[in-house]
This record gives structure tokens, C-alpha cells and sequence, in this order.
């Protein structure tokens, strides 16, 4: 389950790379900045759909476990 600390993480990074785009822009030609920039983006993107699927896998074991045990219960009477 995300945490309250996961999300100060996500917002921390978010800030994080926000100003590393920033200066990014600042000391390169616009072509190589967009092109870092976007691998940056890419990368954001990539770790929240990592938690994301990591949630959500937790969330199916967790109900498999609540199925297994309810048939488990019933087959046992």
C-alpha cells in the first residue's frame, strides 16, 4: 500500500526533477535539453508505473489469499 511517505517521495522527486529540467535548459542548446528533458519525464513516468503495477499486484495477491482462504473454510466443514 503507498504510504504517506511514498507520496512526500513521488511529490519530492517531481520537485527534483523539475529544477534538474531547469537548469538543464539553462546550460544546454534547446535540442539536447528537449532530449534529456524528455528522458527525464520518461523516467518519472516508468517508476510511478512501477509502484503503480506494484500496488496493484499486492492488491490481487491480497484478494487470491481472501479466495483461498474462503474455499478453504468451505471445502473443510
Amino acid at each position: 500500500m503507498i504510504t504517506e511517505q511514498d507520496l512526500f517521495n513521488i511529490v519530492g522527486n517531481k520537485i527534483a526533477n523539475e529544477i534538474q529540467k531547469s537548469i538543464i535548459r539553462n546550460n544546454c542548446p534547446p535540442h539536447i535539453a528537449d532530449q534529456i528533458c524528455n528522458a527525464i519525464d520518461l523516467n518519472e513516468r516508468a517508476e510511478n508505473f512501477q509502484r503503480f503495477l506494484n500496488e496493484w499486484l499486492e492488491y490481487q495477491n491480497k484478494q487470491q489469499q481472501i479466495v483461498q482462504s474462503f474455499l478453504q473454510q468451505y471445502y473443510n466443514r
